[in-house]
């Protein structure tokens, strides 16, 4: 009995070792890679071209306020990386091939392309406005096609490449007053699932497709997102709350050992397990993640994110990222 559980524990330590070899073996550092993010000016989008600028890659920085860009980019600098500022608003298609022409024409290629600009506001599925919704489809939609379809070009001419898609937990699941945002994260979810059909396993075109899959992390949007609902702007966080740092770990971690789907928050698989399993107990739980309003202790109690006495880390201090 003995010898075959010491059998038993060699053969499981020997498919450890196995996997753990493999894994190391296909990491691919960042070290000298280009990597281009929208959505770059603040929250996760920033967070992620802080760590990438960290490990090494040479970053390409986009979003519609060059003020705050500029400043992430001096932060990237001080970081010993280099980084190309392009104001871009991915609502236009002309300025998203825009930013993928400059970053080769700096750097010569796109390694990553990270797809994370997206907006979101508060209103029930009833009384959300066309205008409301349009606006929205064409940030966290068409901003996200429109640079897929920029960046597969260069990456086909490559060989290879990673096309990483912000999705959301809310793609899997929806909560109240969120329905049009969760909507459009199903959308890119699902578009995204396709296009790593398409490119890896029929094509077979050596470019790599991520979706990520965010719960609720503790961003600028909580502060500027319009709250029809409840009236003016800001909304309530919901726990489990992440910061952007954590989501940006993922995110760059899965750049480096390939992970089809990226889940910064464990917790949050279990949202659409639950909800798949028993939809009518998950809307009554799902009823109580209010961002709208606080109604319940999983909600914070004050809209936004607190930042004036909490700032939303990394920062860069001396030439190294903290938080």
């Amino acid at each position: 009995m003995f010898a075959k559980r010491l059998t038993l524990t060699a053969a499981a330590l020997a498919c450890v070792a196995a996997w753990e070899f493999r894994r190391a073996r296909t990491r691919q550092s960042l070290r000298g890679r280009v990597v281009v993010i929208t959505g770059a000016s603040t929250g996760m989008g920033r967070a992620v071209a802080l760590l990438s600028a960290e490990r090494g890659a040479r970053v390409v920085l986009a979003a519609r306020d060059e003020v705050q860009l500029e400043r992430v980019a001096q932060d990237a600098r001080a970081l010993g990386a280099e980084a190309l500022v392009v104001p871009t608003d991915v609502t236009d298609r002309a300025q998203v091939q825009a930013l993928v022409d400059a970053a080769v024409d700096r750097f010569g290629r796109v390694d990553v392309m990270f797809n994370h600009a997206g907006d979101y506001f508060v209103d029930s599925v009833e009384h959300s406005e066309e205008a409301r919704v349009r606006a929205l489809i064409d940030v966290n939609v068409m901003g996200v096609l429109y640079g897929v379809q920029a960046a597969l070009p260069v990456m086909r001419r490559q060989g290879g490449g990673h096309i990483i898609n912000t999705a959301s937990v809310e793609g899997r699941v929806a909560f109240p007053y969120t329905g049009v945002y969760a909507g459009t994260k199903a959308f890119v979810e699902v578009l995204t699932q396709a296009l790593r059909q398409e490119l890896m396993h029929i094509e077979r075109t050596g470019v790599r497709v991520s979706a990520l899959l965010p719960a609720a992390v503790r961003t600028p949007l909580f502060d500027v997102g319009v709250n029809v609902k409840a009236g003016g702007r800001g909304a309530h966080l919901v726990r489990p709350v992440q910061e952007a740092t954590q989501v940006a770990r993922a995110v760059v971690d899965a750049m480096e050992v390939y992970r089809p789907v990226i889940y910064p928050l464990r917790l949050a698989q279990g949202f659409p397990v639950l909800y798949d399993l028993l939809p009518g107990l998950a809307d009554r739980v799902h009823s109580h993640l209010r961002v709208d309003a606080h109604t319940n202790l999983m909600s914070y109690r004050e809209r936004g994110t607190n930042s004036a006495e909490k700032p939303i880390p990394p920062v860069v201090q001396d030439g190294r990222l903290i938080g």
